[in-house]
């Protein structure tokens, strides 16, 4: 609670979360998601992206892929 308050107050600019954390926040003006694995299912990846570009704002997602 106090990473996610300090992130909210724009005291900290990066916030790492797990993905049943990230199902639940609710932060505007998210700019960027970056996804370090790939998430398992489709609503796990829309979930996750959702949190960047709200109310007409643009955002970026990424995501990191390893070549096997």
């Amino acid at each position: 609670m106090r990473a996610l308050k300090s992130f909210k107050s724009d005291e900290s600019r990066v916030l790492v979360a797990t993905d049943v954390a990230a199902r639940g926040l609710d932060i505007p003006n998210v700019s960027h998601v970056i996804n370090y694995d790939t998430p398992t299912t489709y609503d796990d990846y829309v979930h996750r992206i959702g949190r960047t570009g709200r109310g007409g704002k643009s955002g970026n997602a990424l995501t990191f892929i390893e070549k096997k």
